[in-house]
């Protein structure tokens, strides 16, 4: 179902009892289709203690009210001390609507006229959407004068890599900072079991023929040692999305973080019909005739299908997002049924005459954006001001201080007083230090409290700490500090990884760029490559011929078109100031 956030006491449809009519006949269209992932629905564990009345928390009719949907978020129809904190802070209040993670409701949300104040997570790949939005007036401009009184969103919209998103001179999307440094890799790098590289005495691999050898050594070596044939090389999302992902080796970047194009002579062109691809398709092509590819991949489509098949632990590698919290998930849910296991994420590989590298990122992913059903914007932008703040960032990651957490010695602690009404040990409490020697306790009890602490959440911190004005930036010092207390090897393994993974990189010619056309062929240049790939990589068509005629009909079914627009745009872009 979906969840609609309201005050204790008053009905869930009460404010905006069409929107949530919207919502439901959405749900049910997204849950048709393949690959969706489903809220969980799940009710958390109670009402929070010292909740509703007397809590401190401003519930004036002054407060401004602001409803805002966000994908795949808990049921917040019980009390949350963090959000009532927000609320508190902004002196807002906010209603939270949600959905499974499907953007085709957005499409749908828009067309029928009822959409929120707020709408999070739109997705900065669909740019076609984007800009009519903006062009019908959907969402309004963070204007110069709306922002004045928010040095954090100034700031924000100040970062050089954003004064490309401009439409008109004007941001109409608060961009979702990615959660690593600008300049990182994107977003898919491939992932191994370390386990079964230690057992077979293996190295990483790092050429596309020393990762051959790796996978036919997981498939015939018995790297689990149980005696049975029963383990796979490679797992991806299907197999012309495992030649994307390997595009690299050829000196291609591609990713889902940017358009697909790169620099060919003079002009540019996408990545899907050039001549190095073929070579790809041939190795994609040689890995799965000797079956060293998961047979289930043909049928995945989505990273959420292929890491449930992994972590089942009889697969040794897929590509998969750097985001080293999904790396440690990933480890956790295998550890459930074989304790040795780790995971490693590697470098790009080398391809046959010596290129390599991942593709760069943009340094965000999807936006943020106000519609015009917002009353009153400028409490919006109070809003998201506080979350990009210092004090906004620790509160929704680690909660409300001397109640969720506090610093041993510190100001919530002097004297040996109560914290939050607890005392000052508890068996709740998990200890660790950082470098400063400050030592922090997190008060474990309280947070079970609070639907927004679920445990499932990456690192458990607060789900509200993504996804709204950010991902979650794991190389800030608040992050990292706060990470050890339940991850004490946190920062080595975030800084080894990343380095490993940011070795090799490779820069795209453009990231959200989509000319009127190449939006109007971007999906019919999907299913074809989808459709022919396939085709080549499984043995019905052969390599040379399929290819050639993929390629030409790419290019006359509206292709040429669109990409000489793309070209033209590119090239302007590169020119601008």
């Amino acid at each position: 179902m979906v969840h609609i956030a309201h005050r204790q006491g008053e009905p869930a449809t009460s404010r905006c009892p069409r929107l949530a009519a919207v919502l439901t006949a959405v749900l049910l269209v997204a849950l048709s289709l393949p690959g969706c992932l489903t809220g969980d629905g799940h009710s958390g564990s109670g009402d929070a203690a010292g909740a509703g009345e007397g809590d401190g928390v401003a519930r004036g009719s002054a407060s401004d009210e602001i409803t805002i949907f966000s994908f795949d978020r808990r049921n917040y129809e019980q009390s949350d001390r963090v959000l009532q904190e927000i609320e508190r802070q902004t002196d807002t209040k906010l209603n939270l609507l949600t959905g499974v993670w499907d953007d085709t409701q957005l499409d749908i949300m828009v067309a029928t006229g009822e959409y929120p104040d707020v709408i999070t997570i739109v997705d900065s790949e669909k740019s076609g959407r984007f800009n009519k939005w903006a062009k019908e007036g959907t969402i309004i401009p963070f204007s110069a004068e709306l922002i004045a009184e928010f040095p954090h969103l100034q700031a924000l919209f100040a970062e050089p890599q954003y004064q490309k998103l401009k439409l008109n001179g004007q941001f109409y999307g608060l961009p979702l900072k990615d959660e690593f440094p600008v300049g990182s890799a994107g977003q898919h790098v491939l992932v191994m079991r370390q386990d079964w590289l230690d057992a077979l005495r293996l190295p990483a691999p790092q050429t596309l023929e020393e990762l051959r050898d790796t996978l036919r050594a997981f498939k015939h070596g018995d790297p689990d040692g149980n005696g049975l044939d029963d383990t796979y090389g490679l797992i991806d999302a299907g197999l012309p999305t495992l030649v994307k992902n390997l595009m690299g080796a050829w000196g291609i970047p591609v990713d889902v973080r940017s358009s697909g194009f790169l620099q060919v002579g003079s002009g540019y062109e996408y990545w899907a019909i050039q001549p190095e691809v073929k070579e790809a398709l041939a190795y994609v092509k040689s890995l799965y005739e000797e079956k060293l590819i998961v047979p289930d991949t043909l049928s995945m489509n989505s990273n959420i299908q292929v890491r449930s098949k992994f972590v089942e632990g009889r697969t040794g590698a897929l590509f998969d997002n750097m985001n080293i919290e999904e790396l440690i998930k990933k480890e956790e849910q295998l550890r459930r049924h074989i304790p040795a296991a780790e995971l490693v994420e590697l470098s790009a590989l080398q391809g046959p005459r010596g290129e390599r590298g991942y593709s760069v990122g943009s340094g965000y992913w999807g936006y943020t954006v106000i519609t015009d059903k917002a009353r009153n914007p400028r409490a919006v932008a109070r809003l998201f001001d506080f979350l990009l703040s210092e004090e906004g960032r620790r509160l929704t990651l680690f909660g409300v201080p001397g109640l969720h957490y506090s610093e041993a010695g510190g100001e919530q602690e002097a004297g040996g007083q109560e914290v939050g009404g607890l005392p000052k040990k508890t068996t709740s409490q998990a200890d660790a230090g950082d470098p400063s020697g400050r030592r922090y306790q997190l008060h474990q009890e309280e947070r079970a409290k609070e639907i927004g602490f679920d445990p499932n959440n990456p690192g458990g911190f607060h789900e509200l700490s993504w996804g709204l004005v950010s991902w979650t930036q794991m190389d800030s010092p608040t992050y990292l500090e706060f990470r050890t207390l339940t991850y004490p090897g946190f920062p080595d393994k975030y800084k080894t990884n990343m380095e490993r993974v940011n070795r090799y990189l490779i820069e795209p010619a453009a990231y959200g760029l989509a000319t009127p056309k190449w939006v109007s062929f971007k999906a019919n240049s999907d299913e074809l490559y989808t459709e022919y790939f396939n085709q080549i990589i499984m043995g019905r068509l052969d390599l040379e011929e399929g290819f050639a005629t993929f390629v030409e009909k790419w290019l006359w079914s509206g292709g040429a078109e669109a990409m000489q627009e793309m070209s033209a745009a590119i090239a302007r872009e590169e020119h601008r100031p």
